[in-house]
């Protein structure tokens, strides 16, 4: 037996280490205390500011704007400085969380995020008092304090909040949920972040040898050739799911039980649902989420067809889990006689992400390449290494940097084009205020969605064979099954989750139930099995600051199509109009937007409709292909 190295993605395969020292050389440096420093310092501030204007609270809903100049300024001065703190307490998050993510082993990381949820925790409570405040005031003290030149730029965001104000509890009460949450809430999310950094499993590799790897190098196995070795993969990922199986339902029933707990505190007035937040994060309504829900369910059985083809191609009854994310079955063999390739390099798939951005406005290519150019990319295969992908940003630079796990595969070059795609949104907002920033999940993966679109298009442009083109609409199969079926069956699961979690904890065995049942109901009889432990190996149901964080990737599928199918109407006016799309995210809730810049009424199912054709179409392109 051999442990996990790099020998597999050595010859230039995988990608490269990023390099974070633009933003703090190390936990030590200079730069890094000072922040923290200062930090700390601000918070001291902001308690005496704080402390006046939470004795304001008893009579805060009969405030007059032209008698109370004081307290406006007070007001004011505390939304500046709580801007300012918060940027640096992110910042110094930010610099850990990437370098607990490349490194599962990095106690001094984990000493330190534990630190910095503490400061986050002291930061929400003396912020309590400003955002009651803000919730409970007449329209006239509010339109007061938006009229500052410092402050107008958090009109949107804060009147978001003043439509919880029916929801809001005491001040103490608010303070001490942000005192209690890095001890309890933030804390479960910490736990899995890092048993899934330390978890070693076994898989058989091709050749026969067994190596071990982290839960990073496993799940990219998922999305290598050899269906042997995935299948090894995903029985290794799944027997350290189910030896954990315990913490992770611990973890997920202290989440759950907190938020419903917190939920039921808040329904003094009108009852709060356990869906109410996840939209209200996601700037969409009820009647919107329900569309989207029926349209896709009117997809499912596309997205089973999708996963009946595949089997075909693989020359199998049924898929397994473990095929859900695998390459096309050519993707294996050379073209000139089945010789097993290695995979795209790194630089040569990052060549085309260039050259896909490029073809849309070259402004978007440069992007690519100074990303590569100020190593920005993190994509090595390291021990250790936390599992999945995703984007970051300082929050001082307003520079991203990604983070992914690069072996060389199609999915993983699409994932590459993904997290660019999110890079680059926060790119064009780069010259906005943060408080107009900040995106909900739903218009989150519109970026990264079209960006793989546009790979796809680049990739299928420059097919020389049938081969090639096969594994691209392979693709398109893909991402209907997962858009259509897997996300939905996500869905259901966490939906089930907390209507059960109302009666109380639930035990591991009875998730992996209502995991089966969710599975059951979407994929129906197009897989071989279910994933009853999918509830434990994905990290998304784990995170604390985000509930039912899957809806929001088949909103951003779809609606990413329909923006993208705008592009050959606008033509050279495209870039600027996605542009202007994009840097409205942080300042209009979704149905504004997309009535704004598409002219379409997404509560409706005709734009989700016309979205779902596309990929109708695709589905169908990939069968005839099949054919062919």
């Amino acid at each position: 037996m051999k442990t996990d190295n790099t020998t597999q993605a050595s010859a230039g395969i995988q990608g490269p280490a990023w390099d974070l020292s633009a933003e703090y050389q190390s936990f030590e440096a200079v730069g890094f205390l000072a922040d923290w420093k200062a930090v700390e310092t601000a918070l001291e501030v902001l308690a005496g500011r704080g402390a006046r204007i939470g004795q304001r609270i008893p009579d805060a809903a009969t405030l007059n704007a032209s008698t109370e100049t004081e307290l406006l300024q007070d007001c004011r001065h505390f939304a500046v400085e709580l801007e300012q703190v918060s940027t640096l307490l992110s910042n110094l998050m930010v610099y850990v969380n990437c370098m607990a993510s490349t490194d599962g082993f990095n106690s001094q990381a984990k000493q330190l995020k534990g630190r910095l949820d503490t400061l986050g925790s002291q930061l929400g409570a003396l912020s309590a008092s400003y955002e009651l405040l803000m919730k409970l005031a007449p329209q006239d003290f509010y339109d007061a304090f938006c009229a500052f030149d410092d402050t107008a730029a958090f009109r949107f965001a804060l009147g978001q909040i003043r439509k919880l104000k029916d929801l809001a509890l005491p001040l103490e009460v608010e303070k001490t949920l942000s005192t209690m949450s890095p001890a309890g809430f933030t804390a479960w999310g910490n736990l899995y972040n890092n048993l899934t950094g330390t978890i070693r499993c076994t898989v058989q590799q091709p050749d026969g040898k067994e190596s071990v790897m982290g839960l990073a190098g496993a799940s990219a196995v998922l999305k290598q050739a050899d269906r042997p070795a995935r299948e090894s993969a995903w029985r290794a990922i799944n027997a350290q799911m189910a030896g954990n199986q315990e913490a992770f339902a611990a973890i997920l029933n202290s989440l759950s039980g907190w938020r419903l707990a917190e939920y039921k505190q808040r329904s003094h007035t009108r009852k709060l649902h356990f869906l109410d937040s996840a939209l209200f994060q996601s700037r969409i309504s009820q009647t919107t989420l329900e569309t989207l829900l029926a349209v896709l369910a009117e997809g499912r059985e596309l997205g089973r067809h999708a996963l009946r083809l595949q089997a075909g191609a693989y020359g199998c009854e049924r898929l397994g889990p473990w095929d859900i994310l695998a390459p096309a079955p050519q993707a294996s063999a050379a073209a000139d006689g089945g010789e097993s390739t290695n995979g795209i390099p790194f630089d040569q798939g990052l060549e085309l992400v260039r050259r896909a951005y490029a073809a849309v406005d070259p402004a978007m290519g440069d992007f690519v390449s100074s990303m590569q150019a100020k190593r920005r990319i993190e994509g090595r295969v390291l021990d250790g290494k936390r599992p999945g992908a995703y984007c970051t940003g300082f929050t001082k630079s307003r520079n991203r940097y990604v983070f992914t796990t690069y072996k060389g595969s199609l999915s993983e070059l699409s994932t590459l084009s993904h997290e660019l795609g999110h890079a680059y949104h926060g790119e064009v907002m780069r010259s906005l205020p943060l408080a107009e920033s900040r995106y909900p999940m739903t218009l989150a993966e519109t970026a990264s969605t079209f960006a793989e679109a546009a790979l796809g298009d680049l990739l299928a442009a420059e097919a020389t064979d049938k081969s090639a083109l096969l594994e691209l609409a392979w693709a398109d199969a893909q991402d209907a099954a997962v858009f259509l079926v897997n996300i939905p069956a996500r869905f259901a699961f966490e939906k089930s989750l907390y209507e059960a979690r109302e009666n109380g904890p639930l035990p591991a065995d009875r998730m992996c139930s209502l995991m089966t049942s969710a599975w059951q109901e979407w994929y129906g009889d197009a897989l071989s099995e279910y994933d009853s432990y999918y509830w434990a190996s994905k990290l998304h149901f784990a995170m604390p600051g985000v509930s039912f964080y899957n809806f929001p990737y088949s909103f951003g599928y779809l609606f990413s199509l329909g923006v993208f199918a705008r592009r050959a109407s606008l033509g050279d006016g495209f870039h600027q109009a996605y542009v202007s799309l994009l840097r409205d995210t942080g300042r209009m809730e979704v149905e504004e937007l997309a009535q704004k810049h598409l002219g379409v009424d997404i509560s409706r199912p005709d734009f989700w409709r016309e979205s779902l054709g596309i990929v109708r179409q695709k589905v169908e392109r990939f069968e005839a292909l099949l054919k062919g």
